[in-house]
């Protein structure tokens, strides 16, 4: 097994630092944003990716009653009730 080594100034190692520790959290604020984290209620592609369904998935638990809000034709979804719902309709089934 080889090994490189690399030599870097305390002003290159504190630069390297910062650039990943940006990217680490410009990462997490995209997955978070991206799942819904924090949010009560979801839009439906944030809730396929919370439930990790696909859209025709989703479309059929939808069929079978899951929950959903309708305000002047804009849908939400409530995280809430979702996960209620689903618990729920897992007991029955």
């Amino acid at each position: 097994m080889s090994e490189l080594t690399i030599l870097l100034s305390d002003q290159q190692q504190q630069h390297l630092q910062q650039t990943i520790h940006q990217l680490l959290i410009t990462e997490i604020n995209h997955v978070q944003k991206e799942l819904g984290i924090g949010k009560r209620y979801l839009k439906k592609n944030q809730l396929c990716t919370y439930l990790n369904l696909s859209n025709n998935t989703l479309d059929k638990l939808l069929m079978a009653g899951l929950p959903k809000i309708n305000i002047h034709g804009i849908i939400l979804y409530d995280k809430f009730a979702v996960d209620k719902w689903l618990i729920t309709y897992s007991q029955s089934a």
